[in-house]
């Protein structure tokens, strides 16, 4: 009865192996300097750490978001755009997340960001 129980449960034991971590560097420089330097790690699905490590104006503005687009019967691309947080980290600070869902967006600059737009154009 345990070989069974064991063979059951493998597949759930090799699912959590496939998580990779990741990380998300934005850098702008302007004129050969750092004006926008932040880093951005998943370290386990949903749990995210917001890190600023340089900003010209002092802060790293973070928007986080989720968007749904399909188009309608024009082929016209429809978004609905939901937002997740909107924070400021001061140079040097960092911010855990938990929780966040799977294929949520995020934007850093360094003036408030408006989502989805950033999303597609650098914000240093």
């Amino acid at each position: 009865m345990r070989p069974t129980l064991f063979i059951a449960s493998l597949p759930l034991i090799l699912a959590g192996c496939n998580y990779a971590p990741s990380t998300s560097i934005t850098t702008t420089t302007v004129n050969g300097a750092d004006v926008l330097d932040s880093a951005i790690h998943e370290s386990t699905p949903g749990e995210t750490r917001f890190t600023c490590n340089e900003s010209a104006t002092g802060n790293c503005y973070y928007a986080l978001f989720t968007s749904d687009c399909h188009s309608d019967a024009k082929d016209t691309s429809i978004c609905t755009t939901h937002r997740l947080a909107d924070f400021a980290l001061a140079r040097g600070e960092s911010k855990s997340l938990n929780g966040l869902p799977s294929g949520y967006k995020h934007c850093v600059a360094r003036t408030k960001p408006v989502p989805p737009q950033c999303a597609e154009a650098p914000q240093g």
